[in-house]
C-alpha cells in the first residue's frame, strides 16, 4: 500500500471519527513519520461514549500514522478528556488530556487571539497556562478594577473530573486576581456538549460556556436578543444577571461585577429625572437597573409623579437619553385612594388571615392598574410568597400565594440557623476566629426571592463581606485588602496631632465615643443626636463622631487603632439649637413611608445642622425598597424623600 493510499484510508477513517479535525490528525501524520510504537490492545467490550465533540478531538489526537512502517499507534496522553474556556470578551479554549496538560490552546475571536499572540501552552500544565493567560489578560487590559468578570467553563463527561477542575480553576484565577489588587468576580460551571448552543456559539465566535449563559439571560428576559448579548463582556452579563435578578441554573457566582465602568445608577436617575422637569423630592422611584436597549448597555429608571407613569432608558456611558415613554392614568370613578398604606396592608393581610407580626419584608407599592389606583401588597411567611392587589376603598382585586422548596426562593424557618450561627460560618469560612476580627455585623436581608443573612467584618486591614444562606452555608463572599496602616501625622485644621497608628488594634465604636466625649469635656448624658460611623481612610480605621451639646455642633474623627483626635472641630448653630431629635425625624419619616421601626433595616442617619436648612438625612431599607429622606430638623417637615427599588 504506498503513503497515499494510506492517507486516503486514514482520511476516510476520520471523516467518521473526526470530521471536523481529518487536517490537523494529517499534519501530525507527516510531523511522526518514521516512530513506529505498537498500538496499545484496547479491550472491545469497553466502548468510548464521551460526547460528539470530545469523542472527535480525542480520535484526532489519538491516531497517529507512521508512514514508513505502515503502523498506526495509540498515545493516551494525547488523548483529549476535557475541555477548558475562559471568556471576558476574548473567548479561549483550551483542550486537555487526562494528565491536564494542554494540547491545544484555541482562540475563538479576535481578542483571544491578542491574549495568545507569540504563546505556545502545547504540553504545559493547566496551572501553568491559565496563569499565563490570566497574566495576558491583564497586560492587555481585558481584566481590571472597572471589568472585573471571568467565566469558566469545564467540559467533560467525568462529573467527578469536571467538578475537580472548576473548582480549582476558580481557585487559580482568583489567586492571581486578587495578586494583582482586583477583587474578581467569577462565574463558572460545568456543561455538556448542546449541538444547538454549540452552532450559535461558532456563528458569534464564543465559547460554549458563554452560549450557554446568554441563553439563560435571553429564556428568562424575552427582551434581550443572542446577537445583541453575544459580544457583551462577561462583566457586562453579569451585571444584567445581578441586576435583573437571573435565576442561573448550575452556575457559581463569586465576587461582584464591577460597575465602576459606567455612570452609576444615581446619575443615570438623576438625567431622567431633568429630562422630565422633575426634582427627586417629587418623584416616587421604583426601579434603577441594568438593561440592553439596541446592542448598548443602558440604565432602566422607572418611576411616578401623581398619576403619571415615566419609563427612561439612559446611556450607561453617556447618560444620553435612549429612549423613554410617559403614560398618565385616569382613577376610575370611586377609585381613588380613600385608604392609606396602613389600611392597604392590613386589608391583604386579613385576606389571607394573618397578622402583621407573622409576616416578613411586608411591602405596599401604591400603583395603577387600567386606570384604577391600587396597592400592591407583598410579603412573606417563612418560605412561603403573598401578594396582594388592593383598590383605593380597600376591595381585594387579587390574591395569590406561591410556596417556595427548601432549595428555592426562601428556606424555611425550621432550617434558618440564625444570626449566630450565620456570623460563625462566615468567620468559618475565612478561616479566622471571633477575636481575630473587628467590626462584626450581621443582618438577615432577602436576595432574589431567597433569605439570607449579610455579615461583614474586619481582619487587620482587610474587610470582608459575605451572604449566608438560611442554612448556613455561603452563597456569596468577598474580600477586600486595603493598603496597610502607615505612620499618621495631623491632618491640616486637625486640632490634636497623632502618632503612628500600627498596632492593628480596634477600638470599636465605645472606644470612639468615649475619646469624642472626653475631647469636648461632656458626658453622654449631656449630648443628643450622637452619631458614629467606622471606616477606612489613608491606610487606618477611622471612626467619625458626631453630636449636639445645647446650641454647639461637635465633629471629631478618631484613629480607630490609638484613639487619638485626628480632627475636631465644634460650632455654634445660628438657630439656637432648636431642633427636633434624631428619634423625631426618624419617626416623621417611618410614618410617612407607612412602616414601624421594627419593619427597617440598615438604618442610616446624619445631621447636617449648620446647614442653611439644618435637617437630618435617614436612610433605611425595607422589603425590597430603598428610602431616602431628608427631614427639617427645626419642624420635622420632610423635604425629600427617594424610594428605589
Amino acid at each position: 500500500m504506498t503513503d497515499r493510499n494510506v492517507e486516503q484510508a486514514l482520511r476516510t477513517a476520520l471523516e467518521h471519527a473526526a470530521p471536523n479535525d481529518v487536517e490537523s490528525v494529517l499534519l501530525r501524520c507527516d510531523d511522526r513519520k518514521g516512530n513506529v510504537i505498537p498500538m496499545t490492545n484496547q479491550n472491545p467490550e469497553k466502548k468510548n461514549r464521551k460526547p460528539l465533540r470530545l469523542a472527535a478531538l480525542a480520535a484526532a489526537a489519538c491516531l497517529v500514522l507512521a508512514i514508513g512502517g505502515g503502523s498506526i499507534y495509540y498515545n493516551q496522553s494525547q488523548t483529549a478528556a476535557s475541555i477548558v474556556s475562559l471568556d471576558v470578551n476574548p473567548s479561549i479554549e483550551l483542550v486537555l488530556n487526562r494528565r491536564e496538560r494542554v494540547l491545544r490552546a484555541t482562540p475563538l475571536n479576535e481578542d483571544a487571539a491578542a491574549v495568545l499572540d507569540g504563546m505556545d501552552l502545547t504540553g504545559s500544565t493547566l496551572d501553568v497556562a491559565v496563569n499565563a493567560l490570566m497574566g495576558s489578560l491583564l497586560k492587555n487590559g481585558y481584566v481590571d478594577e472597572l471589568a472585573n468578570s471571568i467565566l469558566i467553563t469545564v467540559e467533560d463527561d467525568n462529573a467527578a473530573r469536571a467538578s475537580q477542575l472548576e473548582s480549582q480553576l476558580t481557585e487559580t484565577v482568583n489567586a492571581v486576581m486578587t495578586s494583582s489588587s482586583i477583587n474578581g468576580a467569577i462565574l463558572s460551571q460545568v456543561v455538556s456538549q448542546d449541538q444547538d448552543l454549540q452552532a450559535k456559539a461558532d456563528e458569534y465566535g464564543i465559547s460554549l460556556g458563554k452560549a450557554q449563559l446568554i441563553q439563560q439571560l435571553v429564556d428568562q428576559n424575552p427582551t434581550l436578543t443572542f446577537e445583541s448579548l453575544a459580544g457583551r463582556t462577561v462583566n457586562d452579563l453579569n451585571l444584567l444577571l445581578s441586576s435583573q435578578g437571573t435565576t442561573l441554573t448550575a452556575v457559581t457566582s463569586t465576587g461582584r461585577a464591577s460597575d465602576g465602568g459606567y455612570i452609576g445608577t444615581e446619575v443615570a436617575k438623576n438625567a431622567a429625572l431633568a429630562h422630565a422637569g422633575l426634582t427627586a423630592d417629587q418623584v416616587t422611584v421604583s426601579k434603577v437597573e441594568f438593561d440592553m436597549e439596541d446592542g448598548r448597555m443602558v440604565y432602566e429608571v422607572e418611576f411616578w409623579a401623581g398619576n403619571v407613569e415615566y419609563e427612561y432608558d439612559v446611556d450607561a456611558i453617556t447618560g444620553e437619553i435612549v429612549k423613554n415613554r410617559t403614560e398618565r392614568y385616569t382613577a376610575a370613578a370611586g377609585q381613588s385612594a380613600s385608604i392609606d398604606e396602613a389600611a392597604a396592608k392590613a386589608a391583604a393581610l386579613n385576606a389571607f388571615g394573618l397578622s402583621e407580626d407573622q409576616a416578613e419584608g411586608i411591602l405596599v407599592i401604591p400603583s395603577y392598574d387600567d386606570g384604577r389606583f391600587v396597592y400592591k401588597v407583598k410579603f412573606w411567611t417563612g418560605s412561603t410568597e403573598y401578594f396582594c392587589a388592593v383598590d383605593g376603598a380597600g376591595q381585594i382585586l387579587k390574591s395569590e400565594k406561591e410556596e417556595h422548596s427548601s432549595s428555592g426562593a426562601a428556606a424555611s424557618s425550621s432550617t434558618d440557623v440564625g444570626l449566630e450561627a450565620a456570623k460563625t460560618a462566615a468567620l468559618k469560612h475565612a478561616g479566622l476566629s471571633a477575636d481575630q476580627v473587628t467590626g462584626l455585623t450581621a443582618k438577615l436581608d432577602w436576595d432574589d426571592g431567597q433569605r439570607v443573612y449579610e455579615v461583614e467584618f474586619w481582619q487587620g486591614s482587610t474587610e470582608y463581606e459575605y451572604e449566608i444562606n438560611a442554612d448556613g452555608t455561603v452563597r456569596q463572599y468577598e474580600s477586600e485588602a486595603h493598603a496597610a496602616p502607615t505612620a499618621i501625622t495631623a491632618k491640616p485644621g486637625t486640632s490634636t496631632s497623632t502618632g503612628s497608628s500600627t498596632t492593628g488594634t480596634d477600638i470599636g465604636e465605645s472606644g470612639a465615643k468615649a475619646a469624642a466625649l472626653g475631647a469636648a469635656g461632656l458626658t453622654e448624658d449631656k449630648v443628643q443626636n450622637l452619631y458614629i460611623e467606622r471606616d477606612w481612610d489613608d491606610g487606618r480605621v477611622e471612626y467619625e463622631v458626631k453630636f449636639l451639646a445645647g446650641t454647639t455642633q461637635y465633629e471629631y474623627e478618631i484613629d480607630g487603632s490609638t484613639g487619638s483626635i485626628l480632627k475636631g472641630e465644634n460650632k455654634a448653630l445660628a438657630s439656637g439649637g432648636s431642633f427636633i431629635s434624631a428619634d423625631d425625624a426618624l419617626a416623621k419619616a417611618l410614618s410617612h413611608a407607612g412602616l414601624d421601626r421594627s419593619a427597617i433595616r440598615e438604618l442610616e442617619m446624619d445631621s447636617d445642622l449648620d446647614d442653611s436648612t439644618p435637617h437630618y438625612s435617614i436612610e433605611f431599607k425595607s422589603g425590597n425598597l430603598e428610602y431616602d429622606y431628608e427631614i427639617s430638623a427645626t419642624d420635622g417637615a420632610i423635604l425629600k424623600v427617594e424610594t428605589d427599588n
